[in-house]
């Protein structure tokens, strides 16, 4: 069937070759689907975000998610002004009803900052941790992507026998 047979209206989704690769293999993997999300967003650093709109979300048995759909930059200017055109078209003072971007920004830098703060008290600044046998840009790698010390990276590292992967969702949860 193609896409101009399709009635118009009609909740029907269209899979990539690739796609469809991905999800016989879920189904192999025996993962359960995750009904009523309908919006998934991931923050990257630099406080980009990055949001996917009715996604499609397995879940398997032991807590690892998988997430499909369009993964789209989030532009908090854009959003900023859209709320406010809505609160004036409702009637609303655009200040009290929504947050300005400087606010956005000022809530992001607080989280930020706590979660270094969080960081700083958690670790032990004259604790000395043994790197050997271990790569470098891998212990780099799982500080950039969870924002956790240099130590808790090697600990991490060591613990999963070097595995990225395991490193880093340990330190994520």
């Amino acid at each position: 069937m193609s896409a101009e047979q399709i009635p118009q209206g009609a909740e029907v989704s269209i899979f990539s070759k690739n796609e469809k690769k991905a999800r016989a293999a879920i189904a192999k993997l025996n993962l359960k689907p995750v009904k009523g999300i309908t919006r998934v967003t991931f923050k990257k650093k630099g406080n980009q975000i990055y949001a996917i709109e009715n996604p499609d979300v397995y879940k398997s048995a032991a807590g690892t998610f998988i997430v499909f759909g369009e993964a789209k930059l989030e532009d908090f200017a854009q959003r900023l002004q859209q709320a406010q055109a809505q609160a004036q078209a409702q009637g609303i003072n655009p200040v009290e009803g929504t947050h300005d971007q400087s606010s956005i920004q000022a809530d992001f830098q607080a989280a930020a900052n706590a979660n270094a703060a969080k960081i700083q008290e958690e670790e032990d600044p004259n604790e000395v941790v043994d790197e050997s046998g271990l790569k470098p840009e891998d212990i780099e790698l799982i500080v950039e992507q969870t924002g956790a010390s240099r130590a808790k990276a090697v600990k991490a590292l060591r613990a999963h026998d070097s595995d990225l992967v395991n490193a880093i969702m340990e330190l994520s949860s």
